[in-house]
């Protein structure tokens, strides 16, 4: 992959070249960034994050400060996005730096390479406001620093230490942390002349650190009955057989990595299996065992999420990057690869982006939507300020807005800019519920919003919460010409826990 600069007439240097791909990118994200709302989970996190706490109800802290931070500096817009961007372009950088360590510099840029046009690991969380930015971050930077074991090599007790702390930094993030420390001792375990090194001081005080960078999210379950551990493990409890959707969320895996990174990537890992060599094994004993145990949690528990597994599929991403460089050697389709990859992502980014801003794709092709377009998910909500209007002094500071369910209350936090508490009448109201009480509330008014295709029967038991309540007005988010959401809302007065007829959780 010897490119030369336009108009410079000399080769850039490996380093160069993953930097230029680094940059390039980020610069690609920035204006993707900007012409692409925040989406459901980026609001929530930045609605969940305003009040600083040791941790939240179903994520370690990490990506929650950050928003809060993200927010105080930019505001409830898409800039706050900034520092998660910068998570991106650091992660696409370490991943030039543990490849190269590994197996090479021309192995790295393309590992930098492939990386940065998958569409998980490249846009989404190189630049949304989700836990994976972080935890791909410091994940990466643990591994480097504990790269030098795949050469059986003793490590300073100062490198245990940063291992330790971007570990603990990296469980922070996602409790995916877990499962990699887990992987680091199992390694050293598997063979004599790692084990050796479990008798030396530095992988135990490295764990200590770790435990104790954690150690905010253990406090604040201990605080909240372990409910962020029960809600995250439930997940992958044993419920039923679902073949069916174990396979949908393979599929959907491997598309949201990109058909064309899929390729190298799994050519590199079997090419890795097949191989003894120290490098290949301790790459995969980062990744595989991750990656495998989420992509089959959905075939036993009935549930999962796409990004579950993505984890392992970046510790794994050194092995395309080997496989590209090895076959660049003597084939030229890697070549023809790098260029066609860039153009579709960039192709694809555009036409994410405008979907976003007009929907034409729902308009032209109907039958692709059916059951609703994702990119209005990250079309705002800020029409509502026009009808939500703050009220006087007298109302204790502060109205409040109840409604049925944690998506919407947080495109409604978001949309509205934080300036409203926002209950949600369900049973599942996630970081909404914890530390807030209905009583709290009592005899106060409050604004109900709900989208108007929800259950009469819901609609009712919420709207009886107030002892009386306005005509409801009509609101139509849409973009463009395509209408994404009607909205009822209503002015309730004299909130009443006690007429309450939905199930809420309340800390």
């Amino acid at each position: 992959m010897d490119s030369v600069w336009p108009g410079s007439g000399r080769k850039f240097s490996p380093k160069n070249q993953a930097l230029a791909i680094t940059l390039a990118f980020v610069l690609l994200r920035l204006l993707a960034s900007f012409c692409t709302g925040l989406g459901t989970n980026e609001a929530y996190a930045i609605a969940s994050g305003r009040a600083l706490s040791l941790s939240y109800f179903d994520h370690p802290p990490l990506h929650f400060w950050l928003a809060h931070l993200g927010e105080l500096l930019f505001g409830d817009t898409r800039a706050a996005r900034s520092l998660f961007i910068l998570l991106g372009a650091g992660t696409s950088w370490l991943m030039f730096l543990f490849t190269r360590r590994l197996f090479g510099d021309r192995a790295g840029v393309w590992a930098t390479l492939a990386l940065s046009v998958s569409g998980f690991f490249g846009f989404v969380s190189a630049s949304w406001i989700l836990p994976d930015g972080p935890l791909n971050f410091f994940l990466l930077a643990a591994a480097l620093v504990l790269a030098p074991i795949a050469e059986e090599k003793s490590l300073s007790l100062q490198r245990w230490l940063i291992a330790g702390l971007f570990t603990g930094l990296a469980a922070l993030s996602k409790y995916h942390a877990i499962f990699f420390a887990g992987e680091i001792f199992v390694y050293m375990l598997a063979a004599p002349e790692r084990r050796r090194l479990l008798l030396t001081p530095g992988p135990w005080l490295a764990a200590m650190l770790a435990l104790a960078v954690f150690s905010p999210v253990l406090i604040w379950n201990g605080d909240h009955h372990w409910i962020s551990f029960g809600f995250q493990g439930g997940r992958a409890q044993s419920r039923h057989f679902a073949p069916g959707l174990f396979l949908s969320l393979l599929l959907a895996q491997l598309a949201l990595l990109t058909p064309w990174v899929v390729v190298p990537l799994l050519g590199g890992i079997r090419r890795g299996f097949s191989r003894s060599d120290a490098q290949s094994r301790f790459v995969l004993w980062l990744g595989f065992p991750i990656a495998l145990f989420f992509s089959l949690v959905p075939l036993w528990s009935g549930g999962g999420m796409v990004q579950w597994a993505m984890p392992g599929w970046l510790l794994l991403m050194p092995l395309a990057g080997r496989y590209l460089a090895e076959e660049i050697v003597h084939k030229t389709w890697p070549k023809r690869w790098a260029i066609g990859s860039t153009v579709i992502f960039v192709v694809v980014a555009a036409v994410f982006c405008s979907e976003v801003q007009v929907g034409w794709l729902g308009r032209a092709f109907p039958g692709v939507f059916r059951h609703g377009d994702p990119a209005a998910d990250y079309f705002e909500w800020r029409l509502l300020a026009s009808r939500v209007n703050e009220r006087s002094p007298i109302d204790n500071g502060r109205d409040f807005i109840l409604t049925a369910g944690w998506r919407e209350a947080s495109k409604i936090d978001q949309g509205l800019s934080g300036r409203y508490h926002v209950l949600v009448a369900s049973d599942d109201p996630r970081n909404f519920a914890v530390g807030v009480h209905d009583r709290d509330f009592q005899n106060r008014g409050g604004w109900v919003i709900l989208r108007t295709n929800i259950s009469p029967v819901l609609r009712t038991n919420i709207l009886h919460c107030f002892l009386e309540v306005s005509a409801p007005s009509i609101i139509v988010i849409s973009r463009g010409r395509q209408p994404d959401a009607e909205l009822a809302i209503w002015r309730g007065k004299r909130y009443s826990p006690a007429r309450c007829n939905v199930q809420k959780i309340n800390d």
